[in-house]
């Protein structure tokens, strides 16, 4: 019982000081406070607190190793890290059912699409779109106006909006 006694004690006398020097050396109250928890929890580990000849002393050297710790810790695995960040999360490289289901009758329907354009028209779509050539480009090689291929990419592409 004097072991409670003598716990309670220290508590009272030293941990206001002991909660302002943790405030003072971390940037978040809440967690000093946390932390003054945790020197209180670690001395009531010990087997024989009475033996301490220098209590407070003890008390602020086990605060500034968790202090030290936590820097420790922060330095290896940042606090403010995102909530939605990707790369931090452990998944699972293939794709969900679900997900590569959609993909594959998406793909499907977008083949059956485009094999549903006349030549030209599908043409000047993958031309535009996946090589990135102006109007200007695809009308030389079509052998039509700029204006023309203009036309043939925006028929092509009001002819996949329908379906999708």
């Amino acid at each position: 019982m004097t072991a409670q006694i003598d716990l309670d004690t220290l508590f009272r006398h030293h941990a206001g000081d002991l909660a302002g020097y943790l405030k003072r050396q971390l940037a978040c109250p809440d967690l000093a406070e946390d932390l003054c928890q945790d020197v209180f929890l670690r001395i009531g580990q010990l087997r024989d607190p009475e033996a301490l000849t220098q209590p407070r002393a003890y008390l602020f050297r086990i605060a500034r190793n968790l202090i030290v710790d936590h820097h420790r810790r922060r330095r290896t695995r940042p606090l403010d890290q995102p909530l939605d960040d990707h790369e931090s999360c452990l998944t699972c490289p293939r794709a969900c059912p679900e997900t590569a289901t959609d993909h594959a009758l998406c793909l499907k329907g977008l083949r059956a699409v485009l094999a549903d354009l006349p030549p030209r028209l599908r043409q000047a779509l993958v031309w535009h779109r996946l090589e990135g050539l102006t109007q200007a480009e695809i009308g030389r090689r079509l052998g039509v106006s700029e204006r023309m291929a203009g036309r043939y990419v925006a028929q092509a592409i009001e002819h996949c909006r329908n379906f999708f």
